[in-house]
């Protein structure tokens, strides 16, 4: 019996740790009975948030400014909260029901309804309840789970977005995942058409009433009013590397950079490891895989890249000369990809350079 009790305790504990949680701050005079009227999908269940809370048991005591732990599976849909896992550059959030737009940084939950909208130059990772990572790229908007809708946790306004198991819509296209884990990116071209690229699982894409299924490794293309087009196969380099991330090597004046696994042709070794800072004074070699159509490059200030002085897309085999871009200084840069089909990779981590 002595055993049964420590079982049931360290399951008891193993359970409330593991809970996904939100936290509710309670308004000036709100009661747990009024909170859980608001915020619970079954009002009656107030008497669970005391477990989680270092409460007295009186649901009509005010608990002005307390902040309550609450198990997400008991809170309403609409105010379940996702919340930005990371903001780079000018992030802008304009809630459901008003028309400003909130600084990114400032805001600390987003709900169901709610806009995101990334500037140039910016990017966004949202965590939603579920565990879902949504990265959302620079110059695009999304939704998050627009309420007119049933089962879609994005609308797709613009621009591009790789996310893990989340159902996306946009003006030509519905799309959905049909394995757990699927990984998968969206992009809206300039002229409305929709392009969907399947990394990780299965996903469905539907328009004007024909479906595709797109397994690991292919793509398709919808155009406006138009059915999805057949499957595409992805560049064999692109499914090698699913994580989109660039590695880079700075030997005295060159930077190489390749994909993690991709064949480069080798460059000069020079011995960086005593060197603070990188010094460009001649040419920066790009050497990307055939699978990558151009790079972009951005040169800043600050590791921030509030205060930007280059940001240009470049050719696969095209040479850059930084001088040319910028005068002499302590920076720093990073570099994206572009792949065949016009998608953008992240960005590489900062880096410091000096231009002599």
């Amino acid at each position: 019996m002595k055993l049964f009790f420590i079982s049931f305790f360290f399951f008891l504990c193993f359970k409330l740790n593991s809970a996904e949680f939100q936290t509710i701050e309670a308004k000036p005079g709100q009661t747990l009975w009024e909170i859980s009227q608001i915020y619970l999908k079954d009002p009656r269940k107030w008497d669970e948030i005391i477990k989680y809370n270092n409460l007295p048991p009186d649901p009509y005591q005010p608990l002005t400014g307390k902040k309550l732990k609450v198990p997400v599976n008991l809170i309403k849909e609409e105010y379940r909260a996702a919340h930005f896992e990371k903001i780079n550059g000018d992030v802008r959030v304009r809630a459901v029901g008003k028309s400003e737009w909130d600084e990114g940084v400032k805001v600390k939950a987003l709900f169901k309804g709610d806009t995101v909208r990334t500037n140039a130059n910016s990017y966004a990772d949202v965590r939603f309840y579920t565990g879902q990572i949504l990265n959302l790229f620079s110059n695009s908007m999304v939704i998050l789970k627009p309420p007119e809708t049933k089962d879609t946790d994005i609308r797709l306004l613009s621009g591009q977005v790789r996310a893990k198991d989340t159902s996306i819509i946009t003006v030509s296209a519905k799309i959905t995942p049909k394995t757990k884990n699927t990984e998968l990116a969206a992009k809206i071209k300039e002229d409305l058409s929709t392009v969907v690229q399947v990394y990780k699982g299965e996903a469905e894409v539907e328009a004007k009433g024909e479906k595709v299924s797109l397994k690991e490794g292919f793509a398709t293309e919808v155009k406006l009013n138009s059915v999805p087009s057949a499957p595409s196969k992805m560049p064999d380099i692109i499914q090698e590397v699913k994580s989109q991330k660039i590695d880079f090597n700075v030997q005295k004046n060159v930077i190489s950079v390749k994909y993690a696994d991709a064949k480069t042709d080798d460059v000069e070794v020079g011995d960086q490891s005593k060197a603070k800072n990188l010094k460009l004074t001649n040419n920066v070699n790009i050497d990307l895989s055939k699978a990558v159509s151009g790079y972009r490059i951005q040169v800043a200030k600050d590791k921030e890249f509030k205060n930007i002085v280059l940001d240009r897309k470049f050719d696969v085999f095209k040479n850059l000369n930084l001088s040319n871009y910028v005068p002499k200084g302590k920076y720093y840069f990073r570099i994206s990809y572009i792949d065949l089909i016009e998608f953008e990779g992240e960005f590489t981590e900062p880096k410091e350079v000096v231009i002599e």
